[in-house]
């Protein structure tokens, strides 16, 4: 069980590291979809920090507070609907980027941005609202390692499936941008002279679809792990592993897979010289 604690805290400094490179060097990143990869990291964070606690509790034999249990088991899951939304902000982000550059500028604008941004966190709050009523409650389990839905509050099963619903259809049209992506780079014509640029756009785009992919996972097997997981008190710990590395995906994506952000953390711990450091700042891909 220390490797769950151990998962928290390694995820929860990466994502501390890119966020303090995003915060710090934005002058290299003001790109729109760097704000996105920001409020996703802190959004990680705010999971991370729950699921902290929650493998404490298992190494110390300790319960929770009730109140205190109820309070961070709405952070955490609707710090996981502010997730899905943000991760839709991407896929379409990425969508305009390569099949409509024209019109990207229109939805992704700095205000248009900020405005996603706070969407995005409105339906944080709105969710976590919902989970301090009396009405619905998601608390952490010791004895079966998971945080879940309390089943003796009336709305738990309207809420639970609520989010199913929610999650599938801004996942599937988040995989339906990414769809339209590959059949956009199919019939493109992609010459070696948009260079540095378009090769980081790919990179971006790609790790855009890994968060999606293993994002839409998480939340099916969450949902319907006891359809193929044995029957054990161990099942419901793998759905909290599945989910930890889902928050520490962006920070390890953002380190091995964005050269961007890859080479800015090189420099910071001067691995890599200033001079000889090129950090991509991402457009629109052009359609000439």
């Amino acid at each position: 069980m220390t490797s769950l604690l151990d998962d928290g805290v390694d995820d929860t400094t990466m994502n501390t590291i890119i966020i303090y490179l995003l915060c710090t060097r934005k002058d290299q990143f003001s790109a729109p979809v760097y704000s996105q990869l920001l409020h996703m990291c802190i959004n990680d964070g705010m999971q991370l920090f729950v699921h902290i606690i929650g493998g404490y509790c298992i190494l110390s034999q300790t319960d929770m507070p009730f109140l205190m249990n109820k309070i961070l088991g709405g952070v955490i899951n609707s710090g996981w609907f502010g997730w899905i939304a943000f991760s839709f902000t991407l896929s379409l982000n990425r969508f305009l980027t390569f099949c409509f550059p024209k019109y990207y500028d229109a939805f992704f604008s700095n205000r248009h941005v900020h405005w996603q941004i706070a969407i995005c966190w409105a339906i944080t709050l709105f969710t976590f609202a919902i989970y301090m009523t009396p009405f619905c409650t998601v608390q952490f389990y010791r004895l079966s390692f998971e945080w879940q839905y309390d089943k003796s509050t009336p709305w738990h099963s309207i809420v639970n499936t609520s989010e199913l619903y929610y999650a599938t259809v801004l996942m599937g049209l988040s995989l339906l941008n990414y769809a339209f992506i590959v059949i956009r780079m199919k019939s493109m014509k992609r010459t070696t002279s948009e260079g540095q640029q378009g090769s980081q756009e790919i990179r971006v785009c790609i790790q855009a679809v890994c968060l999606c992919l293993y994002t839409a996972f998480v939340q099916v097997h969450w949902q319907f792990d006891d359809y193929y997981m044995p029957n054990s008190r161990y099942t419901p710990l793998s759905t909290s592993f599945t989910w930890i590395f889902n928050c520490g995906m962006n920070p390890i994506l953002c380190l091995t897979v964005n050269l961007s952000i890859k080479n800015a953390f090189l420099e910071l711990l001067h691995i890599k010289k200033t001079s000889t450091c090129q950090v991509v700042t991402i457009l629109p891909i052009s359609n000439d």
